[in-house]
């Protein structure tokens, strides 16, 4: 993980007089399953896009690794990678055209806008737990271009999400939170991640 100097983790966890991003967790239900899709919305992003070579992340290595499936009319799958007060969200909505089984994808101009992803990743920095929710300092989302896999997406309590995404930039967004449109802070940090994999027992939410 490549940090600018400006940004120190454990500051961020300090941060009090920060505005804090409250992060559902899996006592809130899914993050945005409130959220009208846009007609048409589950075509998905057909851009075509250069993967992204010169990302040089750490390894990350998460703590903990939960994951959650929401067997609404439109399931959600919601998986938390812990790594201290970094913490790694995977959001899966199919009403957004996100997966139903396994497969790969490009994290296209769809994908990196909350409001619009199908399969959502987001990046977070300085959270801890408040109760049945978190607070977090700040919200990245990441460059398009890099890769998600699922290899396993479960359907049920006890079932296996497993899969991997490749190097990603992650960049600082503001959200909109009643419409979730995101929008890259002009001058924000960057976060570089290696590779990972991951791998959870789904647990009905």
């Amino acid at each position: 993980m490549r940090l600018p100097c400006t940004l120190v983790l454990a500051g961020l966890l300090g941060a009090c007089g920060e505005e804090h991003d409250e992060s559902a967790t899996e006592a809130d239900g899914p993050g945005k399953s409130d959220l009208a899709a846009d007609e048409g919305g589950d075509e998905g992003d057909t851009g075509e896009y250069d993967a992204l070579p010169d990302i040089d992340g750490d390894p990350f290595e998460p703590d903990s690794i939960e994951a959650f499936y929401y067997p609404e009319e439109d399931p959600v799958w919601v998986l938390t990678a812990k790594s201290g007060s970094t913490w790694v969200y995977i959001e899966n909505y199919p009403r957004f055209g996100g997966a139903t089984g396994a497969e790969t994808r490009t994290l296209g101009s769809d994908e990196v806008n909350y409001a619009t992803c199908g399969v959502c990743v987001l990046l977070k920095t300085g959270c801890s737990p408040h109760g049945d929710h978190a607070h977090c300092s700040t919200t990245y989302m990441p460059e398009p271009g890099s890769r998600i896999t699922f290899d396993e997406l479960g359907a049920g309590a006890g079932d296996t999400w497993s899969g991997s995404v490749s190097p990603v930039r992650f960049v600082e967004v503001s959200m909109n939170s009643s419409t979730f449109e995101t929008t890259p802070v002009e001058g924000g940090d960057q976060i570089e991640l290696d590779a990972w994999s991951f791998e959870a027992v789904l647990t009905e939410g």
